[in-house]
């Protein structure tokens, strides 16, 4: 059995220009967690999810998955986003194809898997996230929440160790936001390591195994959802639950 963590952020650091955006980022991810990173606008929470990701390149620090530092040598990008796939709070859905090309994409182009293959592995995770009636859909023939199911069969197709959520309910309206949340619980319980940015509270409290508040570029309190959310121990993380929590 492997114990080590699969993903570990060691002083991470980030910059847009001379302004310091995470500072000095350190926490790790065990296999099967579900981890929530909560904080106020602006205090990093997406940056940090992009480096992970390397959509955006750190500025200093360390990426370790699997055991491998991922800023250190030439890695294949494309197939390390394969393995630490994302989900977004816009979709990033290709417009111009309907649903099951959209999930297949990624397969055929990244990991050369052959149609066929490509075909059923997406039915499968279209099926997966109740979009199966909506294979043959465009984007924009879609609501908010149908879209962002069919974005996150198309990061499971991929089959990745780790999926990223960046606020994947921001963007819907209130009745949506329920469809996707209920996705992203179903997939909690098959195991599948998730890191969830996210506004969602009861998500949080309910669904994570640990809760990471951002404050200001800086990780103020790592802890259960239970210890952030019923006795948090820094001033910063109870004025913030007290604002968002009426």
């Amino acid at each position: 059995m492997n114990y080590s963590p699969i993903l570990e952020v060691k002083h991470l650091v980030k910059f847009f220009g001379k302004n310091e955006v995470l500072k000095d980022i350190g926490f790790s991810v065990d296999r099967g967690d579900v981890t929530c990173i909560i904080g106020a606008s602006g205090s990093g929470k997406s940056t940090l999810l992009r480096c992970i990701n390397l959509l955006e390149t750190p500025t200093g620090g360390e990426i370790v998955f699997n055991g491998e530092n991922i800023l250190a040598k030439s890695i294949n990008l494309p197939k390390y986003r394969a393995k630490v796939g994302m989900v977004f709070q816009n979709f990033n859905l290709f417009n111009n194809m309907t649903a099951l090309k959209n999930c297949m994409v990624g397969l055929e182009k990244v990991q050369n898997v052959k149609k066929d293959e490509a075909k059923k592995t997406a039915l499968e995770y279209l099926e997966k996230v109740g979009m199966g009636t909506f294979i043959n859909a465009k984007p924009r023939q879609l609501s908010g929440g149908q879209k962002q199911r069919v974005a996150i069969a198309r990061a499971l197709a991929m089959n990745p160790e780790i999926l990223l959520f960046d606020e994947p309910t921001s963007a819907l309206d209130p009745e949506m936001v329920g469809e996707v949340l209920s996705v992203m619980r179903d997939l909690a319980k098959t195991g599948l390591t998730m890191i969830v940015v996210t506004h969602e509270m009861m998500f949080a409290k309910d669904v994570s195994s640990r809760v990471v508040f951002m404050d200001k570029g800086v990780i103020a309190e790592d802890a259960p959802p239970d210890v952030i959310f019923n006795n948090p121990r820094e001033q910063r993380t109870r004025e913030f639950l007290s604002r968002i929590i009426q």
